[in-house]
Order: structure tokens, then C-alpha cells, then sequence
């Protein structure tokens, strides 16, 4: 078992309090790893930490180009211990060990692309406003950020996030999720070792209902960025109001999942199954809504149901499991009350929907791939997230229609649209009200491109240029001049 306790100014360090956090394996029920249960009192210190560093400005006031080169030496550190976060990420989330790989991998690209970007932070001069003016705009850092990740993609997430707040030259509190925070606080160990100054990043671990609020309320954090459920984004930026922080929110999904009939349908029925499957489902841009074009759907949904009938669904360490368990029992209960809740409604379950049982079984959270067939657009099911591998599929008859259907959501985070004409698709991505779409594939993106939600998925972006441009402060300085050039 491993034991870990929290990591303020470079070290780690005991809570004020000296309680403990046990978590428990989702696949096997054995215990995996005890956390400090962090406190208040405990994020007062973490928040102090990062302040000194900021105001000494060990990190921010190093030329980019020296944050760039600690930051890819963190990265070496976190690629030569891939393989070991791999299987905590495994152990803890309950997600296969290939899915634990690329989440690592992807996470390491994140901090080089960050490093890259913090070559190129530069202001602007305004001089053609008359031979004695000169405007003058500056971007800085913005302070402390506070950054609350969640449970189903703790290291993804994570550098989502940090990478660029560290680039902009912030200093950072993390509050990772108190189920699955080992990733996390090795990542921290190996931040440090890579040269990243003390007090730079701190790792509270513990509740949100103590350190999360804690933090987003604290008159000592300058910004928060959380990824999560909408409920809590909504009360974190209500805390974050009482002192005028700026706030970045990643929220909850409703995906939908466009399929027409001139798809390549091989592909469309791959990328459809990974959409609602991929990380058991508890994946915010899960593709949970299926629109499928009226002409091909009862060919399509038979496929898929076979197709999903023999996904592999088992031990997180196991190379061939394609799905894991979910995360612990209560979500579990969760999952299982909307499959419920659907078969009550009306909808029939073509595949899935019950919890699998047996030797391999019994000790874990283990539920398959379920899709619902005679679903309408007014069941709980199609309207609400479920974050589990159920998908609810709805047939259209039109472009419009789909769009439509598409947009009766209050969630606007990602969707899909599977075609091969692509001023159809292009349509479909101008016309659906999300932060993300993608072409002819699902869950696939780069570094490069901003991510982000609409409506009540949530505000702010993360990655790409703008990622960076969200923990930097715009300040403007005008100045008369004496002498005229």
C-alpha cells in the first residue's frame, strides 16, 4: 500500500489535523493507497507557500525561455516514470492500463507544448498615436490559481491546467480528487526534482467540501480553475465571487453523436462505441446522445449492440481489457438508478443494463456497455448525465433535424458528426452550440486546440494559445514622452 501525506513548499508535509484517507481498489476492493485528508488550515499554508514564491518571484521572474527548460526537464522526469504512474492511474481510476498510458503520455506532451508557449509571452506597443505617445500592454501572470481536478482523468485534466499556469509564471495549490490523488502528488515529487522552486506547487489533498471550498473562497488564491460537475462549478464560482477571483470552469456534457447515412459506417460504429465507452464512460464529452439517420439505423444499432457485447470488460491491469470498473460504489448506485429509471420510461436496453456479477466480478463496480433503443428526447436518460457507459440512441430524418435535437440541451461541451461530405459536416460543427466537435471521430485532439465548454458546460478554455492567455493578466501603461522620435 502506498501512503502518501501533502506537498506545500517543495516537501511533503503532514496535515494540522493528522487525519487519513483510505482508497480502495474499484476492480478488487483491496486498499490501494492512504492520503492526508487535508484541511483548511492545511490549504492556509499551501496558499502562503505559493504567495511567497510568487511575491519573490523565484518562478515568474525567470526569463520564459528558463521556464521552458525546468519544465522540460520536469517532463523527461515524468516520461522516464511513466510506466509507475501508469499503474497508479490504473489502480486508482479503474481505467485499463493501455487507456493509463496515453492519458500519461498525452499529459507529458501537455507540459512540452505549455513549456513551448512560454518562449512566446510578449506584449504589444501602441506608437503611431502621435510622435509623444506610446501605449504600452503587458501580459503577467496572475498570481496563485487555485486548480480542483476530478477523478476520472486525474493527470489529463491536471495538465489541462498546470503546464500553463506554470508557463504564464503563476505559482499553483492543486486539490486533487481524494479518490484518485497518488498521480498527482508523484507528479508534484517530480516538479520539484526538475528544478521548479519551492512554493511553486503545492498538493492539498482531502474533500471538496472542505479543501475545494477552502480554496475557491480563499482571499489569497487570485483565480481557480476547476474541471467537474456543473452543480459544484456553480457553487465554486459563487464562493470565488465573494472575492472577485477569476474563475475558468470545465463542466458536465450531453454529448451528441451524429451519424448519417453516408458515413463510412465502420468507422462511425468504432468511433461510436468508444465515444459512450472509452473510460467506462465517466468521460464529460462522452458521446451519450446517439443521433442516428433514420435509414440506417436499425442496420446500425444491431451492429453496435453485437459489437458492444464483446468489449472486454475486467481487470484495469489486464492488457486486453478494453473497460474497467466504475470508480466506487456509489457512483456505481448512480448508474444503475438511470438504467432503472430508462427501462421504467419506456426505453428498451438492446445491449447492457444490469451490473455484471461472478468471481471476476463481485468485488468491483463492473457495468457494460448499454444502449437504449426507443428512447425520446423528453427521458432522463437523453437529457442527463449519467457518466457511465449507457448511450441513448434517437433516429432523424434530416440535417436540421439532427441539429435541432443536437441543441436541446442545456449542456454545450463536444460532439460528434460522422460523414463524408464535409460541407455537411462543417455545417453540423457551425450549427451545434458546443465548445468541441469532432469530424469523422470521437475523443481525438491535439495539444494545439483550445478545449472548453458553452452554456452549463462551463467557461474558459484550456490548451492551446488560449489555455496559456487564461492564467495571464492584461495591463495596459500609458506614457507621454518628453522627447519625440
Amino acid at each position: 500500500m502506498r501512503s502518501h501525506d501533502l506537498w506545500i513548499d517543495g516537501a511533503a508535509a503532514l496535515s494540522d489535523a493528522g487525519n487519513r484517507i483510505e482508497r480502495c481498489s474499484p476492480s478488487t476492493g483491496k486498499l490501494l493507497a492512504s492520503f492526508t485528508l487535508g484541511s483548511c488550515g492545511d490549504v492556509d499554508t499551501a496558499v502562503m507557500a505559493a504567495r511567497r514564491s510568487f511575491e519573490a518571484a523565484t518562478w515568474r521572474g525567470l526569463p520564459g525561455s528558463e521556464r521552458a527548460k525546468a519544465m522540460n526537464k520536469w517532463a523527461e522526469l515524468l516520461q522516464r516514470n511513466c510506466e509507475a504512474l501508469s499503474l497508479i492511474e490504473a489502480d486508482e481510476v479503474g481505467k485499463p492500463i493501455a487507456a493509463s498510458r496515453a492519458e500519461i503520455e498525452y499529459g507529458i506532451d501537455l507540459v512540452r507544448y505549455a513549456a513551448s508557449l512560454a518562449w512566446s509571452i510578449q506584449g504589444r506597443i501602441l506608437s503611431d498615436e502621435g510622435a509623444d505617445k506610446l501605449g504600452i500592454i503587458l501580459h503577467e501572470p496572475r498570481g496563485v490559481v487555485g486548480i480542483i481536478t476530478p477523478w476520472n482523468y486525474p493527470v489529463v485534466c491536471l495538465m489541462m491546467k498546470l503546464p500553463y499556469a506554470l508557463a504564464a509564471g503563476c505559482s499553483v495549490v492543486v486539490k486533487p480528487s481524494e479518490f484518485t490523488s497518488g498521480t498527482t502528488l508523484e507528479i508534484a515529487r517530480l516538479a520539484s526534482e526538475s528544478g521548479i522552486p519551492e512554493g511553486v506547487f503545492n498538493v492539498v489533498t482531502g474533500t471538496g467540501a472542505e479543501v475545494g471550498e477552502a480554496i475557491s473562497g480563499h482571499p489569497g488564491v487570485d483565480m481557480v480553475s476547476f474541471t467537474g460537475s456543473s452543480a459544484v462549478g456553480k457553487r465554486i464560482a459563487q464562493r470565488a465571487s465573494d472575492t472577485t477571483k477569476r474563475v475558468s470552469l470545465e463542466l458536465g456534457g450531453k454529448s451528441a453523436n451524429i451519424v448519417f447515412a453516408d458515413a463510412d459506417i465502420d468507422e462511425a460504429l468504432e468511433g461510436t462505441l468508444q465515444a459512450f465507452t472509452i473510460n467506462q464512460g465517466e468521460e464529460c464529452c462522452a458521446g451519450s446522445r446517439l443521433l442516428i439517420e433514420r435509414s440506417i439505423a436499425d442496420e446500425f444499432l444491431t451492429r453496435l449492440a453485437e459489437r458492444a457485447s464483446k468489449i472486454r470488460v475486467g481487470d484495469p491491469r489486464d492488457p486486453a481489457t478494453e473497460m474497467g470498473p466504475l470508480i466506487h460504489e456509489a457512483h456505481l448506485e448512480r448508474v444503475l438508478g438511470y438504467i432503472e429509471k430508462g427501462k421504467a420510461e419506456g426505453a428498451k436496453p438492446i445491449a447492457g443494463g444490469r451490473r455484471l456479477s461472478g468471481s471476476a466480478y463481485d468485488k468491483g463496480f463492473f457495468v457494460p456497455p448499454t444502449i437504449f433503443t426507443g428512447v425520446t428526447t423528453n427521458m432522463s436518460i437523453f437529457k442527463e448525465e449519467i457518466f457511465g457507459p449507457v448511450v441513448s440512441a434517437v433516429a432523424f430524418d434530416s440535417l436540421d433535424e439532427a441539429v435541432d435535437i443536437a441543441n436541446s440541451t442545456t449542456y454545450g461541451l463536444a460532439g460528434g458528426v460522422w460523414t463524408q461530405n464535409f460541407d455537411k459536416a462543417l455545417s453540423v460543427v457551425r450549427r451545434v452550440r458546443t465548445g468541441m466537435m469532432y469530424i469523422n471521430c470521437y475523443l481525438q485532439t491535439i495539444a494545439q486546440l483550445p478545449f472548453g465548454g458553452m452554456k452549463e458546460s462551463g467557461f474558459g478554455r484550456e490548451n492551446g494559445v488560449e489555455g496559456l492567455m487564461e492564467f495571464l493578466e492584461v495591463r495596459a501603461a500609458f506614457a507621454k514622452l518628453k522627447t519625440q522620435f
